[in-house]
């Protein structure tokens, strides 16, 4: 009989034990995966404020289209700086400086686009800086959750090969 006690108790001494150690690894697994959804948000607003921002450097300023795409990137910059808070109050520290560097290259945009009309190239080149800090994010997140290095280019140099003017007909 005593044993029997012995052995229920050691049973419900294991279930006990594993509930909690389980209960442990899965707020874990929550915290990361969140982390993860917030820096994928992250990255998700910088792109939309990226391409609103490029709609209105593609534009001549001061036109009511170029008006009208300021309004537009306004609005997704609210989507943008709101990601930016998630990431400073969920992030580590290292991930939240890198996205207060992408913070403050993104603020430099709307008057860099503002500055005049530009081609294609001229905008991959004046974002360039934006791009570069967004790639060192992705790098500190991919560090952060022990992935691998991986050469991140989201902000591709100008090629040799590619046209750097109009295109003649003949």
């Amino acid at each position: 009989m005593e044993s029997a006690i012995i052995a229920a108790m050691a049973a419900l001494l294991g279930l006990a034990l594993g509930r909690f150690w389980d209960s442990r690894n899965e707020a874990r697994r929550w915290h990361r995966d969140h982390r993860i959804r917030i820096y994928e948000q992250f990255i998700g607003a910088y792109y939309a404020s990226r391409e609103a921002y490029r709609a209105l450097a593609l534009l001549e300023p001061g036109t009511p289209e170029a008006e009208a795409a300021f309004g537009v990137a306004l609005d997704m910059a609210v989507d943008f700086n709101r990601s930016v808070v998630a990431v400073w109050f969920h992030g580590s520290a290292a991930v939240a400086t890198a996205a207060h560097l992408v913070d403050v290259k993104v603020n430099e945009m709307p008057d860099i686009a503002r500055a005049r009309r530009y081609t294609w190239e001229d905008w991959r080149s004046a974002r360039s800086e934006a791009e570069d800090a967004i790639e060192r994010f992705a790098e500190v997140v991919r560090h952060e959750l022990g992935l691998p290095r991986l050469d991140i280019m989201i902000s591709y140099p100008r090629r040799a090969a590619e046209p750097q003017g109009p295109i003649s007909q003949p």
